[in-house]
C-alpha cells in the first residue's frame, strides 16, 4: 500500500505541472507532448497497480470471511453432534433404567437360596453315602453296628444277629401277637425289612413322608439295606488262614463277590445319604423363611426333623424346590399380585435352571443303572455257564494232557 501511495502522489504531481500555463512550455511543444504521454502512462500504471492491489486485498478479505464462516459452521456442527450424543446417552440410560425396573424381581430369597446351597447339599449327600461302607459311620445300636462294621462271622452267627436286631427294634404287631420270644413293641415295625425305610422313612403304617431322616430312621434304613442286599456275606478268615494258598484263593473269590455287592448296595446308600441333613441347611431354612409364601409352604410340607432341628437333607431340598411353585397356593397368590410378564420370564429362567440340574442328575443315575445292568448280566452268565465251564475244566485236567 505504501508503494501504491508513492506512485499515486508522483502521478498527481505530474498532472499538476501540466496544468501550468501553456506559455511556460511554448518553446517546446514536443517536450510537452512527451511529458503528457509519459504522465499518462505513469498514471495508467499506477491505476492498474492500484486495481490489482485492491483486488488482492478484496480476495484476502473474502478468504478471511470464508475461513471465519467455515469455523463457525464447524462449531455449529460440533455443537449439534455433542447435543445429539448427549441426547442419545440420556435415552440409553433411561432405557436401561426402564429395563432394570421391569426385570427386577420382588425380594424373594426363595428364588435363589436353594441354588446357593445346592452344591453343599450334593457334596454332603455323596460324602454321607460313601461313609456308609463297611468300617465307616457307626450307629448307636451296638449289635447293628457290629453287623455293619465288624469282621463277618459264620453264616449262622450272621443270621442270629439279624434275628436279634429285629426283635430288639423292629418287631411287628403281628409278631407280638404271635408271642415271638424277645420281641419288643416298636414305632418302626419291619424297619429292617420294608422298603419304605429308605424311601419315606421307617415308622408305623400310614405315616407321612419324611425326606430328612432322624438318627433312628437312618439306622433302620441301613438295617434294611443290609438285609435286602447281603444279609450273610462271606465269612472273614483268620490271619493264619489267609496266609495259606487256599486262603489266598478264598480271599480272591471273596473280593470278586464283594465287587458286585458294593455296586448293588450303592443306590441304597445314595438314597440314605440324600436323606441325612447337610451342613449349611440351617442357614438355608432361615433364608427361605424370609419369604412369606416360602415360609408358609415350608410350614405345611417340611419334615418333622426339618421343623424341629432347623436342618434338611438334599432330598427334602430338591422336593421343596420342585414343589414350592406348582404345589404352593401361597406362591401363586403372591406372584400374581407382584409379577408382570417380564418378571414371569425371569422366574421361568430360575425354573429352567433347576430342571437342567435335575436332568443332569437323571443322566448320572442312568449311568449307574447301566453299571448295575452290566453286573446283573455278568452274574447271570456266571450262574448259567460258569459251573459248566468249571466242570469241563475238571474233565480236561483228568486227561493229564500237557
Amino acid at each position: 500500500m505504501k508503494v501504491i501511495n508513492t506512485r499515486l502522489s508522483t502521478t498527481l504531481a505530474g498532472a499538476a505541472l501540466l496544468s501550468l500555463s501553456n506559455s511556460a512550455f511554448a518553446i517546446c511543444d514536443g517536450c510537452v507532448v512527451s511529458a503528457i504521454t509519459e504522465a499518462q502512462l505513469t498514471l495508467q500504471t499506477a491505476i492498474t497497480s492500484l486495481g490489482s492491489s485492491l483486488s488482492t486485498l478484496l480476495n484476502e478479505i473474502d478468504t478471511d470471511i470464508a475461513s471465519v464462516g467455515s469455523k463457525m459452521s464447524n462449531s455449529v456442527v460440533q455443537a449439534a453432534n455433542t447435543q445429539r450424543e448427549m441426547a442419545l446417552e440420556v435415552q440409553r440410560q433411561q432405557e436401561m433404567d426402564r429395563v432394570a425396573r421391569e426385570t427386577e424381581l420382588p425380594i424373594d430369597p426363595c428364588a435363589t437360596s436353594s441354588s446357593n446351597y445346592a452344591l453343599q447339599a450334593v457334596r454332603g449327600a455323596a460324602s454321607a453315602s460313601s461313609s456308609l461302607r463297611p468300617g465307616g459311620t457307626h450307629v448307636g445300636y451296638t449289635p447293628l453296628d457290629k453287623a455293619l462294621n465288624s469282621p463277618v462271622p459264620a453264616v449262622e452267627a450272621s443270621r442270629r444277629a439279624s434275628a436279634s436286631i429285629h426283635a430288639d427294634n423292629y418287631c411287628t404287631p403281628l409278631e407280638l401277637q404271635l408271642g415271638y420270644p424277645g420281641c419288643k413293641a416298636s414305632q418302626m415295625p419291619d424297619g429292617d425289612a420294608d422298603v419304605d425305610s429308605v424311601l419315606i422313612g421307617a415308622g408305623v403304617p400310614g405315616k407321612g413322608v419324611d425326606l430328612t431322616f432322624t438318627q433312628q430312621q437312618q439306622d433302620a434304613a441301613r438295617a434294611y439295606a443290609r438285609m435286602s442286599i447281603d444279609p450273610q456275606p462271606p465269612e472273614s478268615i483268620t490271619k493264619a488262614e489267609a496266609g495259606t494258598e487256599v486262603g489266598k484263593l478264598y480271599i480272591a473269590m471273596q473280593k470278586a463277590y464283594q465287587a458286585n455287592m458294593s455296586s448293588a448296595i450303592k443306590p441304597l446308600n445314595d438314597l440314605i445319604g440324600s436323606r441325612q441333613p447337610f451342613n449349611g441347611s440351617a442357614q438355608l431354612i432361615q433364608d427361605l423363611k424370609q419369604s412369606d409364601a416360602a415360609a408358609q409352604y415350608f410350614s405345611a410340607t417340611a419334615s418333622s426333623v426339618a421343623k424341629s432341628t432347623g436342618t434338611m437333607s438334599l432330598a427334602e431340598l430338591e422336593d421343596f424346590e420342585a414343589g414350592r411353585r406348582w404345589r404352593n397356593p401361597y406362591w401363586q397368590v403372591e406372584f400374581a399380585a407382584l409379577a408382570d410378564p417380564t418378571k414371569l420370564m425371569r422366574e421361568l429362567v430360575f425354573t429352567t435352571a433347576f430342571l437342567a440340574d435335575q436332568t443332569h442328575v437323571h443322566v448320572d443315575l442312568q449311568r449307574q443303572t447301566n453299571v448295575l445292568l452290566g453286573q446283573l448280566l455278568a452274574s447271570n452268565e456266571r450262574g448259567a455257564d460258569r459251573t459248566a465251564i468249571e466242570t469241563q475244566l475238571q474233565r480236561v485236567r483228568t486227561t493229564n494232557a500237557r
